[in-house]
C-alpha cells in the first residue's frame, strides 16, 4: 500500500471516527432530557427508547473501538494485514471497510466463529 493510500485510508477512518462521536454525543445528550411522563403507557414507551438508545450506543462503541485498533495498526506500521492468513488485504477492501480485519477469505470463517 503506497504512503498516499494509507493517508486517505487514514482521513476516512478519522472521518468515521468524528460521525460516530457526534453520533454518541447527540444521543446522550437526547437520552438526558428527561421527558415528562403522561401516564404507565407514556413511560413504557419512554423506557424501550432509552433501552435502544444503549443498544445502539454499545454498537457504535465497538465501531470506535475497531476504527481506534485500525489508527494504532498504521501507526506501528501493521495495517492492512490479514489477522487470519497474514496476507495483505487489498487496498479496494479497506477503502470499503478500513477497520477490516481480515481478507475476503478468512472473514467467513471469522464470522462462523461469533
Amino acid at each position: 500500500m503506497t504512503a498516499k493510500q494509507l493517508n486517505e485510508i487514514k482521513k476516512i477512518l478519522l472521518a468515521k471516527k468524528e460521525d460516530l462521536l457526534k453520533v454518541v454525543r447527540d444521543k446522550k445528550d437526547q437520552e438526558l432530557q428527561e421527558k415528562e411522563v403522561g401516564d404507565e403507557v407514556d413511560a413504557a414507551v419512554d423506557s424501550e427508547e432509552k433501552e435502544l438508545l444503549f443498544g445502539l450506543t454499545d454498537n457504535e462503541k465497538g465501531l470506535l473501538a475497531s476504527i481506534d485498533s485500525a489508527l494504532r495498526k498504521i501507526e506501528m506500521k501493521k495495517y492492512g494485514v490479514c489477522e487470519g492468513c497474514a496476507s495483505k488485504i487489498p487496498f479496494e477492501r479497506l477503502k470499503a471497510m478500513p477497520y477490516a480485519n481480515y481478507c475476503i477469505k478468512c472473514q467467513p470463517k471469522f464470522e462462523k466463529n461469533k
